[in-house]
């Protein structure tokens, strides 16, 4: 009876999103009320999160498919945050889009749903069914704003591209199980360590899901769908991308890695270097050129990404450092995305960019909307992993893991791109600061349109604000936080 009671609360966070879900499609199906729909998701996730709780990160919880422990406890809570943040984000973006809005909520909730099963999976079939999950709802975010330029083009070459990496992922999880006999992930890793990935079938199985999770963290050579979907998507939609999404694969990936054998697996580490080299050199070069802010942030997510390659590389040799600088890495990328997308959201509706058909400018910011521009300046030099942010913390613990494992290669290449990636940054900082007359004069009529309905949204991006610099001048909290998540093994 106390074992029961243990899952269910433990799966708390799953039923109150699974029943979020049914009364949004019972609300939209009686009657469409957009405000009421954003409220009713806004506070199904709060709940969910405060569930959190009531969980015990010190106890592992095994409940058939799902495992629930501090790993799990910690990723969830930033998939509930991100996916917050993002209905919060919507609301101000689409309030005057004339088509059906309510959907959009419905979306990211069943969304959220499938990266709670992903970050939790300790079954394969749990995992396939919570990447599908997780991905399918996003087609439907990416295409929500069906008129606008790119956006179809953008829905179809994710549904594509997302369909070829679950084929993938689904032929490499057979491979494995062929060989293995097992679905368990703690059982298969087992049977790795029996040296068994001398098999031909165990190395290309772990290969072809590996190019499915490569695909969903948009890491090089699996990153071209990222610039292109990130332009034609609604900026909630990028914003839900570029976290939730991600960071529920991040999470699960580690969580196959840390049941990986090292000693066997000398190839694979080798393959995953290069990936990160190339990902964290790609990314900053291809960002350098780029006019377009959402464009631009899809590169940044490629280099970002790279560097958290580095962790999963030397998560051998030193299991619960590399475990707290994910953590915090993954902290810091979900405030400053959520802050930069807010930044954009405040500056243009839906509604405006409609009617004049320009695309989203942050040239000039300063000098019609100066709070947001120190707000941006601070997000960007956070992601470019400037001292008194975040970021700085987050960057310094990758170096720190890279030279800790002896990585020397990788820890120049960390350099490097972070060097390339600050020329990037400032290149945006400093445009804050250039007027421009004609953008000027656009988004003062903006702000007339717009000014009633965006001050959750000025919240949210005021905390992300104080969590940057607070956390980056005083870090220490944030440390003992992570230290709490217990290792999976």
């Amino acid at each position: 009876m106390i074992m029961i009671t243990q899952q269910i609360i433990a799966l708390l966070p799953l039923f109150i999103i699974g029943l979020t879900v049914v009364i949004l499609m019972l609300n939209i199906a009686w009657k469409r009320n957009y405000l009421i729909n954003t409220i009713i998701t806004v506070i199904g996730l709060s709940f969910s999160f405060f569930s959190l709780h009531f969980l015990n990160q010190n106890n592992i919880i095994n409940i058939n498919l799902l495992q629930i422990d501090g790993h799990t406890i910690f990723y969830t809570s930033l998939i509930l945050l991100s996916s917050l943040g993002t209905c919060i984000l919507a609301y101000p973006y689409l309030i005057h889009y004339l088509d059906n809005r309510e959907e959009f909520c419905l979306l990211i909730a069943i969304s959220t749903i499938g990266c709670l099963i992903l970050v939790s999976a300790n079954h394969l079939v749990s995992l396939f069914l919570g990447f599908e999950l997780s991905s399918l709802p996003l087609i439907g975010l990416i295409g929500y704003i069906y008129y606008e330029k790119f956006s179809i083009e953008a829905a179809i070459k994710y549904m594509l591209l997302s369909s070829v990496a679950s084929a993938f992922l689904l032929f490499g999880m057979a491979l494995i199980y062929s060989e293995s006999g097992n679905l368990l992930i703690e059982n298969i890793g087992k049977n790795l360590q029996e040296h068994i990935t001398n098999q031909p079938f165990i190395l290309i199985g772990l290969g072809m899901m590996m190019v499915g999770f490569l695909f969903k963290l948009s890491l090089v050579p699996f990153h071209l769908w990222t610039p292109d979907i990130y332009q034609g998507a609604p900026l909630p939609t990028c914003a839900f991308l570029s976290t939730a999404s991600k960071i529920a694969n991040f999470s699960i990936l580690m969580r196959l890695f840390l049941y990986m054998p090292s000693d066997n697996s000398k190839s694979l580490y080798l393959l995953l270097s290069i990936i990160s080299c190339c990902s964290i050199v790609f990314g900053n070069l291809m960002a350098m050129n780029q006019r377009n802010i959402k464009r631009f942030l899809g590169y940044s997510s490629i280099s970002h990404f790279g560097y958290l390659l580095v962790i999963l590389i030397a998560l051998k040799k030193n299991n619960q450092f590399s475990e707290e600088a994910a953590a915090i890495y993954c902290i810091n990328y979900l405030f400053t995305n959520l802050g930069v997308f807010g930044v954009l959201s405040l500056i243009f509706s839906q509604y405006e960019y409609s009617r004049f058909k320009l695309s989203p400018s942050y040239q000039g910011l300063f000098f019609y909307k100066p709070v947001l521009s120190i707000v941006m300046t601070i997000m960007m030099l956070s992601l470019a992993g400037m001292p008194t942010t975040l970021g700085f913390i987050s960057k310094f613990f990758i170096l720190s893991i890279s030279i800790n494992a002896h990585l020397w290669f990788l820890t120049g290449i960390i350099i490097l791109g972070s060097t390339v990636g600050l020329y990037c940054y400032l290149r945006i900082i400093i445009s804050l600061y250039i007027s421009d007359s004609s953008v000027i004069s656009y988004n003062n009529n903006y702000q007339y349109h717009c000014s009633s309905s965006v001050i959750v949204n000025k919240i949210l991006v005021l905390i992300c604000t104080i969590v940057i610099l607070g956390l980056g001048i005083f870090p220490q909290p944030l440390i003992t936080l992570v230290k709490i998540m217990q290792p999976i093994l």
